[in-house]
């Protein structure tokens, strides 16, 4: 009885942290689910004054469908895959998925709305293989911000702005690191070089074309 309230502790404790998560997730029930892309506790503290988990995973979620995406924590996943949600207050909104199943491949959405206000629509695609190279210089960038050991939630947040969210799931395991505008280091770097994969880095002559 002991040891089964023990483990219980740990699992609640580990998703408090927003470190890893089983994906073989039991609340998986659809596309539709507020849980179906990011796991109940890993984007913020849940109050009852304010839940803030439930208020991120609502808009994060709502530009993922608009997407089409897939969910990177339910359902199986063979190799691994990453994929970073890039949500510019007045930008355009952008996600870019890459996966080494059988081959090494790159699905780059944009959309036409804002990433903090409405999604809109799909306004650009892009689908391609990644060269081994370019594979190579992804897993140097995971090994630099040592993402799997990252802590999962910002420490500080502002208004406008952007928000930098990278999912990442190899297997049984998923994790995701949430960041308000980082500032110059790994982290940013590894973000922006999917972007620069995908071809869809924004090149700043616009207010909503704007790298922030």
């Amino acid at each position: 009885m002991r040891l089964g309230i023990l483990l219980a502790f740990l699992v609640w404790a580990s998703l408090a942290e927003g470190a890893d998560v089983s994906a073989g997730r039991a609340d998986c029930s659809g596309p539709d689910a507020a849980e179906f892309f990011f796991p109940m506790g890993v984007l913020g503290e849940r109050r009852p004054q304010f839940d803030q988990d439930a208020f991120r995973r609502e808009w994060y979620s709502k530009h993922l469908r608009a997407m089409a995406e897939p969910s990177l924590s339910c359902g199986e996943s063979p190799g691994e895959s990453y994929r970073f949600l890039w949500l510019r207050t007045f930008g355009r909104p952008i996600a870019v998925r890459v996966e080494n199943g059988r081959s090494n491949t790159l699905t780059a959405v944009e959309l036409d709305g804002a990433g903090g206000y409405e999604p809109g629509k799909i306004s650009r695609k892009v689908q391609r293989q990644l060269s081994m190279e370019e594979w190579k210089t992804l897993s140097d960038g995971l090994k630099a911000t040592n993402f799997w050991n990252m802590p999962g939630r910002p420490t500080d947040r502002g208004l406008d702005g952007a928000e930098w969210i990278m999912e990442g799931r190899s297997e049984h395991d998923y994790h995701v690191v949430d960041r308000w505008m980082p500032a110059a280091g790994a982290y940013r770097d590894l973000c922006l070089m999917l972007v620069k994969f995908s071809g869809l880095l924004p090149s700043g002559e616009t207010k909503r074309d704007t790298v922030y």
